[in-house]
């Protein structure tokens, strides 16, 4: 490390000590405020129904209420201090040590996701939201390229929650009939009935795009054969095909993957002998099966994994420059994965 970064990277640490000492002294406050956040809500649930019987509750509703509401703008610290870290500091580290790259902590090209067509699998078909986070695009060797951490959520029943929406609904019923009883000018209120939805993550991995600025005409995709769904095989057979199978002379990709392209000339020329050798590196690697197109000269490549990149512990004190060495190694990670793939070379030449 060069005395110039040193010194840089020196002054941002003893920026980031300072956000994390106060962070750390909000902390403690926040492990009390959110447990206590939780029993406000339980006593809520529970005096919400009760003051349409007894008004004299209400009162002491509207200062649960208020105070429920007070805390609820506190915000997790922990989040809040890494945040800053990815807001303010990464981007100026990435501009300093990688100025080809530029860092965002939230965001993904979804124009380059959709072109991909991995969304176009069934896999992927219920997905109602996607996030994306540690979003950095640049060149490398004058490829165009792009990563980030991306999420894909889809509704999913809570049982739990349901079953107890509907026992919260048998005991109102009583309630609302002495209720009606009593005042018989009152509105009825509506009983729950039904599922509640929870949005969770159903798939999480790292995406990456490449434009290599070549044309070639047709497509190519490796789907894994885990996640390559009935209705697609379905789709095949009673669809008119766009894409056919084909095989390689890849024992492990060939019995881990089915790959789809426009036509077999293009497929054996997108996926030459030494390119599909780097693809199962990686797979090793990274023990994780990606899922990769190849659409007129772009690479788009989506390998399931769970880490956290940039990760901020309010724990750990930031005494000097040597705390950003996991993240110079993380960023440095984006680029051994180009040119384990050998992106950094023209894998297509012009025909």
């Amino acid at each position: 490390m060069d005395e110039d970064l040193r010194s840089f990277l020196k002054e941002r640490a003893v920026q980031l000590e300072i956000q994390r000492t106060k962070a750390l002294k909000m902390y403690y406050f926040y492990r009390i405020a959110k447990p206590l956040r939780t029993l406000l809500k339980g006593i809520l649930i529970l005096l919400f129904p009760v003051t349409f019987i007894l008004p004299f509750l209400l009162p002491i509703t509207i200062f649960v209420g208020v105070l429920f509401l007070a805390l609820l703008v506190f915000n997790n610290p922990q989040e809040v201090y890494e945040s800053n870290l990815k807001n303010d500091v990464l981007p100026t580290i990435f501009n300093k040590i990688r100025p080809n790259f530029t860092y965002s902590a939230k965001g993904y090209n979804n124009l380059a996701l959709e072109e991909s067509e991995i969304l176009d699998k069934g896999f992927f078909a219920n997905t109602i939201e996607i996030q994306g986070e540690d979003f950095v695009r640049g060149t490398i060797e004058n490829i165009d390229v792009e990563f980030c951490e991306i999420k894909f959520l889809k509704e999913k029943t809570n049982y739990g929650k349901t079953a107890g929406g509907c026992f919260l609904s048998i005991l109102l019923i009583p309630i609302e009939l002495v209720r009606n009883l009593v005042n018989r000018n009152a509105r009825p209120n509506e009983i729950f009935f039904g599922f509640i939805q929870d949005v969770d993550v159903y798939f999480s991995g790292f995406f990456m795009y490449a434009d290599f600025h070549k044309e070639f005409d047709g497509r190519v995709l490796m789907m894994p054969k885990k996640n390559d769904k009935f209705k697609d095989r379905v789709n095949e057979i009673f669809q008119q095909k766009s894409l056919i199978k084909m095989s390689i002379e890849n024992p492990y990709i060939d019995n881990n993957y089915n790959i789809y392209t426009t036509n077999p000339q293009t497929g054996y020329y997108v996926l030459s002998q030494s390119l599909i050798d780097k693809i199962h590196i990686v797979i090793e690697k990274e023990k994780a099966l990606p899922i990769i197109s190849f659409i007129q000269g772009k690479m788009y490549f989506l390998i399931p994994w769970d880490k956290n990149l940039f990760k901020a512990d309010i724990f750990t004190k930031v005494e000097d420059e040597r705390y950003f060495l996991r993240y110079i190694d993380e960023i440095e990670s984006f680029e051994k994965i180009v040119r384990g793939l050998n992106l950094d070379v023209r894998i297509w030449s012009k025909t």
